[in-house]
């Protein structure tokens, strides 16, 4: 296995992955949630949201978390995890989700975010709750004015509490956009943790409630399925707003699913339709899953400007979904 594909693991996993010394810091603190409720549950979910699976009733918490305060503090100095007694570590970028539109509509979008590290949880899943995203086609369906009170991980359950997060769902909002308006805060506080699909206890604040956005949350939940809920197709790197020297290999990375096990691959004037690289990467992605793909070009005669990355796989019923990336070529 060489770098590259290395690197191009590595980056795929970022969100599912941390440093072992991580675990062993959460299972040293001792501090203990503000509340705990009376009903411990997996929750499993499938078709289009979240659905109960069993209860397991009275589950005792044995192993404690540090707590994060939902005050990120200054803006050059974000909160951070556990730290490590191992020496510095170069820490990976956020994984955070948000919603965009498909071709079977609202589906999640993952977006790596390099501004904060990968055990950022206060600004990682702050971003999910206030459509802080690089790309525009990035939404969130949360209501203005919801942040992250309190983030503590443990080994078997992730608490995150929230701050005026409403009981009902709101006037407007559909039952698919609160089902991925709570798998957004699911999938993101998974992610910063990077311990897998840890069961995420979400509570609000000062009210004892079985129900956010008027979905059960008396049990703590696990995440639906992938096909049911993310994107067909969904570019991990580049970043939006990325400046790239031409001279440099340039690597376009990503998941999806696709009928035909493609994906194509190509690279366009953001002002006008001039593709100025394409390719169709057969056989890489499968039909009953997401994969990871990636492609370099080289762009060394490629003009300075403003580019569009299209990433496009074929659904099932013949439509096709694309996630894009602007970037800007430079001299």
């Amino acid at each position: 296995m060489n770098d590259l594909q290395i690197r191009d693991l590595l980056h795929e996993v970022a969100d599912d992955v941390v440093p072992g010394d991580r675990l062993d810091a959460i299972r040293a603190a001792t501090a203990s949630p503000t509340r705990r409720r009376t009903h411990r549950a997996w929750w499993a979910t499938g078709g289009a949201g979240l659905a109960a699976a069993s209860v397991v009733a009275a589950l005792a918490l044995t192993t404690g978390g540090a707590p994060q305060s939902g005050d990120p503090g200054p803006a050059d100095q974000p909160t951070g995890g556990a730290t490590s007694s191992a020496g510095p570590t170069v820490p990976s970028p956020a994984a955070v989700y948000f919603v965009g539109d498909t071709a079977e509509g609202p589906r999640l979008f993952r977006e790596f975010r390099a501004d904060f590290a990968s055990d950022d949880a206060v600004w990682a899943i702050n971003a999910a709750l206030g459509g802080d995203a690089l790309d525009p086609d990035y939404r969130s369906p949360w209501p203005a004015g919801v942040t992250l009170s309190q983030w503590i991980p443990r080994p078997d359950v992730i608490q995150v509490v929230l701050t005026d997060a409403p009981v009902d769902r709101p006037p407007g909002m559909s039952e698919r956009d609160a089902r991925l308006a709570l798998e957004q805060v699911v999938r993101t506080a998974q992610a910063v943790s990077g311990e897998g699909k840890v069961p995420v206890d979400v509570q609000v604040e000062g009210r004892v409630t079985d129900t956010i956005l008027g979905v059960p949350t008396t049990a703590p939940l696990t995440g639906s399925p992938d096909l049911d809920v993310l994107a067909p197709v969904s570019l991990s790197d580049p970043s939006e707003g990325m400046r790239l020297d031409p001279d440099l290999p340039f690597t376009v990375r990503g998941r999806g699913t696709s009928a035909d096990g493609a994906v194509q691959v190509r690279i366009q004037r953001w002002e006008g339709t001039a593709v100025v690289a394409e390719r169709t990467v057969e056989g890489a992605l499968g039909d009953d899953r997401l994969s990871s793909f990636g492609e370099t070009f080289d762009l060394s005669d490629v003009p300075p400007g403003d580019y569009d990355v299209i990433a496009t796989v074929q659904n099932p019923d013949g439509t096709v979904d694309s996630d894009t990336r602007r970037i800007t070529v430079v001299d």
